[in-house]
């Protein structure tokens, strides 16, 4: 099986986007997080940590997640935490997510499920969608927003989605948002 999720991160001045993509194949059945040089395996301890944590069953593949991008410090890629655990569930069959192609995520993840994710403002939604002229509607794995940016932006509320297959998630009541 193969996955592939869209990840913004925060930049200096801005916000940059980062595909992160996984497969799964026969080998030695584990877990690997690459293209993040030493600061994948920090996350992947993570990703191992809460399924365990939530007794989650999943089959004995060995599954591989990349990153694709640039160099990232600390703060950037812990923002890659939740479209790594998406992809990581969804390969797992553990969450009803197949096809990632057309989404976004992005949100740091506590030990004890608390999701963080990236403010992210309206003007930056529009630059996104300048990008992705295509006929195909974009959806945001975040929280729910009141506010329509566009018709093809559609916003999935990941902590409800996480609750309903898993348990035991929400957002921090205070985020702190960068951007």
């Amino acid at each position: 099986m193969e996955i592939k999720i869209n990840s913004i991160i925060p930049t200096r001045n801005s916000h940059s986007q980062v595909q992160v993509f996984g497969y799964t194949t026969k080998g030695l059945p584990g877990l690997e997080v690459l293209g993040l040089n030493g600061k994948g395996r920090l996350i992947k301890e993570k990703l191992v940590y809460l399924s365990k944590k939530r007794r989650l069953r999943y089959p004995l593949k060995r599954f591989v997640l990349c990153v694709e991008g640039t160099e990232l410090d600390k703060s950037q890629v812990e923002y890659l935490e939740l479209p790594l655990m998406i992809c990581f569930w969804s390969m797992a069959n553990l969450i009803p997510l197949k096809r990632l192609d057309n989404c976004f995520a992005s949100a740091r993840v506590s030990l004890d499920g608390q999701l963080d994710p990236l403010s992210l403002d309206a003007e930056y939604w529009r630059g996104v969608l300048m990008d992705y002229d295509g006929e195909e509607n974009l959806i945001y794995l975040g929280p729910r927003e009141d506010e329509v940016i566009d018709s093809r932006l559609q916003t999935l509320d990941v902590s409800e989605l996480l609750n309903q297959s898993i348990g035991g998630f929400s957002y921090l009541l205070n985020r702190q948002g960068t951007g």
